[in-house]
């Protein structure tokens, strides 16, 4: 009988006359325990049903995203190339139309390189070297080539360091694309102040960069690490939407962990490895 019972209410469950899991209410302890496992299995088919949905919704935008950012320079590639081609332009504007198809060929090439940079990181059989790395002099080194960038855009960020070394494991040329694409998102997308700092505790080390961001939202902060992903649409021109994707990715490779929040108006992005001495 409370075979039957089982079997009735998984049918019912398997037609969709309704959502709800077995009920434990069984008089054969190894029955009840059944029931247990079944109802484990379907928390595990609604988890794997729900990221597949959100998998396919994921793959959807990209997709639809990268045909856009490619669409999108490549029109005005092709537009400037033709209007350098017309007889009815002087030589001085042929050169201002060629450079233009040149700027944009690059940021075509960029978006290209992003995203072939992600799949690879993506990918399995990726692997990053682990050994152990000065965090604070490869942060010196990244911050004093960004040097030229800060004085373009005129910013003095506020750097505060730790006086003493502060060493994790981790790839050295991951950690360094990590804080080349954090600066490079706060330089492009702040609003005035910059910050880096670097601290340890308990065994834990925080490298986080914060920037005045006050044209950002909650909603736009839980969308950040997202594929192609720009809160500000005016400034698409600018990056490929892809640098703290692969900021992610690198880090998950290394054990590591990111944090994004917003207070005020200030982003802060947090990227966190355990330390070793």
């Amino acid at each position: 009988k409370e075979i039957r019972k089982i079997r009735q209410q998984l049918q019912d469950y398997n037609t969709r006359a309704t959502n709800q899991k077995i009920e434990m209410l069984f008089v054969d302890r190894d029955l009840e325990d059944l029931g247990v496992e079944i109802n484990r299995l379907i928390d595990l088919f609604v988890a794997a049903n729900r990221d597949k949905i959100r998998f396919e919704s994921e793959q959807k935008q990209a997709i639809a995203n990268i045909s856009h950012d490619l669409r999108t320079p490549l029109t005005s590639i092709l537009g400037f190339l033709q209007m350098a081609q017309s007889t009815h332009v002087s030589e001085e504007e042929k050169a201002e139309y060629l450079m233009i198809a040149k700027q944009r060929a690059k940021r075509l090439e960029t978006l290209l390189n992003d995203f072939f940079e992600l799949s690879l990181i993506e990918s399995p059989d990726y692997q990053l070297e682990s050994k152990r790395i000065n965090l604070k002099q490869v942060t010196i080194d990244t911050l004093i080539s960004f040097y030229d960038l800060f004085n373009q855009h005129h910013i003095e960020p506020t750097i505060d360091l730790p006086d003493h070394d502060i060493f994790i494991m981790a790839d050295l040329s991951a950690v360094t694309r990590i804080i080349e694409n954090l600066l490079s998102n706060a330089v492009i997308h702040s609003d005035g102040n910059l910050t880096i700092s670097l601290r340890e505790s308990n065994f834990t080390v925080h490298l986080m960069i914060s920037n005045d961001a006050h044209h950002l939202t909650e909603q736009d902060v839980t969308h950040l690490l997202d594929r192609f992903y720009m809160a500000d649409q005016s400034r698409s021109g600018k990056s490929t939407g892809l640098g703290l994707s692969i900021v992610k990715s690198l880090l998950e490779k290394m054990g590591g962990h990111i944090k994004i929040s917003l207070n005020h108006g200030n982003l802060s992005i947090t990227c966190e490895w355990t330390s070793v001495t």
